[in-house]
């Protein structure tokens, strides 16, 4: 397992999977500053309907209460973005995946018969797939989540555990679409230890950016694999 996110980590400079990280990583910073620059235009709007009962509460320090107020909001909107991170970039790395998966055949697995990809389409129904869960799952386990992190480790290790179970399962899906019904195994691969490795990489900071292409590499390498043998 570990041979199969090293093989792919040699392939990082590959062009396809430069494009394809750069595109998805500036599409993550995008929707965090959106996601932020909403959420404290949001509180602004929210103080300006309040802004008489603030005034009566804090008077001259109406102001200051308000700025505080959109700093606390905004940090906590950050917060809950890096929480998902993993969720969000993976959902964007998903709409060029096959590109990764491409250049990663192309080198180790020539030989093996390979489906054309789906449409760009498909490929952003299921980044949206994947965000969606992404965020219902971290919300359903947010009261643990938000409990476990006064104890560090127990709170990283639930997030790494949910981020691959969730990862391993939906990049699994898409490695199937590219592999042809007489290239199918009984049983199919799981791919949770590969999701909690690269869940475990997308903690490491800068190298996390690299983390999803490592884990669409690997899951590739170990379906394959299992095809050959």
């Amino acid at each position: 397992m570990i041979s199969s996110f090293l093989k792919t980590f040699g392939q990082v400079n590959d062009p396809k999977i430069r494009k394809a990280l750069a595109l998805a990583t500036l599409l993550t910073l995008l929707s965090i500053i959106l996601a932020v620059t909403l959420g404290v235009a949001l509180l602004d709007r929210l103080f300006d309907f309040f802004s008489m009962t603030l005034q009566s509460w804090f008077g001259k320090g109406e102001s200051w209460f308000r700025g505080f107020a959109q700093l606390l909001g905004g940090s906590l909107i950050f917060l809950i973005c890096y929480m998902v991170f993993a969720g969000i970039h993976g959902a964007f790395v998903g709409i060029f995946i096959d590109d990764i998966l491409d250049a990663v055949k192309k080198k180790h697995y020539p030989e093996i018969p390979w489906q054309k990809p789906p449409g760009f389409i498909k490929s952003c129904l299921f980044s949206a797939r994947l965000l969606s869960l992404t965020f219902a799952l971290n919300l359903l386990a947010s009261p643990l989540l938000i409990l476990a992190w006064f104890f560090p480790p127990v709170g990283l290790f639930l997030q790494i555990v949910l981020n691959g179970y969730l990862l391993g399962k939906e990049y699994g899906q898409l490695v199937e679409f590219r592999i042809p019904e007489n290239v199918s195994v009984v049983p199919k691969p799981k791919y949770f230890l590969n999701g909690m490795i690269a869940s475990i990489i997308w903690v490491i900071p800068v190298l996390n950016l690299l983390a999803p292409i490592l884990l669409a590499g690997s899951v590739l390498h170990l379906r394959l694999k299992a095809s050959a043998s």
